[in-house]
């Protein structure tokens, strides 16, 4: 059932030690694939560690070829978790690249009258719109592969950033920056499971341009995933852009600045940017195109002639680890000269 976007922002409740977490492939299967279902015990080990009850529905394991061709039966995990009383938040296994086939299946008026928590990034930016359109908060942040799985325990600043934004009430809260950061790859060998990544300085926040501090609703994901989206019912309408402070972070793929540029200029093409109070773009993996992505990303905007739109880059979201947990539907303050984002309420009730 598919229902038009509702202004109205609820909150999903609390999260709290003792809680149980579903565990949900929403997009790729390979959670279950014997290869790396010692990777999915690990997270979810460390996830019980933070003192949760982590479970899943079959189809979480059921493996890639499984859980690619039962897509409606991944909408109903989704559906199942809502629906369980015993269920306080859901957590993507990992991302993908197809989980906008959900949506025929998908009771957006279930998730509205049953608001949980959900996190998760990359592609899991759709199953972000969804709860967009019911108007629930959800939160782009860690998933269980890749955060929770890490090889020598959950980061401490990803730790802290889901529990202060999930786990407590906070009428307001700033960001803190990293100081190190990695998005090395170490296969994922069971063999390599107490091999940890390398961490290298981070640059911290980077103002491109503008000025003064602007206001606005969170809303955004991985950018490559909202550029699959335009088209359709998930895409957000030109009015939910509006003053809005509008996230993006490119994945794994590394789209060239040529493709950056192309899909922004749409953005402004389609009145998306002129829209907004600000941007904020997290920092490429593996640093690749660090410098020309800002390039890229002055030229369109001047093209539009928002040259004074606030945009704040390197931001510790998307594919880069550790990471913020960032509630999307949030109204927050970007403070463009002090290079700081603060959450104007609690996420959660």
């Amino acid at each position: 059932m598919h229902t038009s976007n509702h202004k109205a922002c609820i909150k999903p409740p609390r999260l709290k030690k003792g809680d149980r977490i579903a565990a949900l492939s929403l997009s790729s299967g390979m959670a279950g694939d014997p290869a790396i279902r010692w990777r999915y015990e690990q997270g979810k080990q460390q996830l019980t560690e933070l003192g949760f009850e982590v479970v899943e529905p079959a189809l979480t394991l059921a493996g890639s070829s499984v859980v690619y061709h039962d897509v409606k039966g991944r909408a109903a995990c989704l559906h199942e978790a809502l629906l369980d009383n015993e269920i306080a938040a859901i957590i993507a296994v990992i991302g993908g690249d197809d989980s906008y086939r959900l949506f025929e299946f998908i009771d957006i008026e279930l998730i509205r009258s049953h608001p949980k928590i959900f996190i998760g990034y990359s592609d899991s930016t759709s199953i972000h719109q969804m709860f967009r359109m019911a108007g629930v908060v959800s939160f782009y942040g860690p998933c269980l592969l890749v955060d929770m799985a890490e090889n020598g325990g959950i980061f401490d600043f990803t730790k802290n950033s889901f529990e202060h934004i999930l786990m407590k009430h906070n009428v307001t809260y700033t960001f803190p920056w990293r100081k190190e950061w990695t998005s090395q790859f170490v296969s994922w060998d069971e063999a390599n499971k107490k091999v940890s990544r390398k961490m290298q300085p981070d640059e911290g926040g980077i103002t491109l341009q503008g000025s003064g501090i602007v206001e606005g609703r969170l809303i955004g994901g991985c950018f490559e995933v909202l550029s699959m989206l335009r088209g359709t019912s998930l895409f957000p309408a030109k009015e939910d852009f509006k003053e809005a402070l509008l996230l993006l972070e490119t994945s794994e793929m590394h789209p060239d600045p040529i493709q950056l540029e192309i899909d922004l200029r749409t953005l402004g093409v389609m009145g998306v940017l002129q829209e907004v109070n600000g941007l904020l773009f997290g920092k490429p993996q593996d640093n690749l195109h660090f410098e020309s992505y800002q390039v890229s990303i002055r030229k369109v905007l001047q093209e539009f002639h928002l040259d004074d739109l606030p945009v704040l880059y390197n931001c510790n979201f998307g594919h880069t680890e550790p990471k913020w947990t960032i509630p999307l539907g949030v109204t927050a303050r970007l403070d463009i000269e002090n290079r700081t984002l603060t959450l104007l309420e609690s996420a959660t009730v």
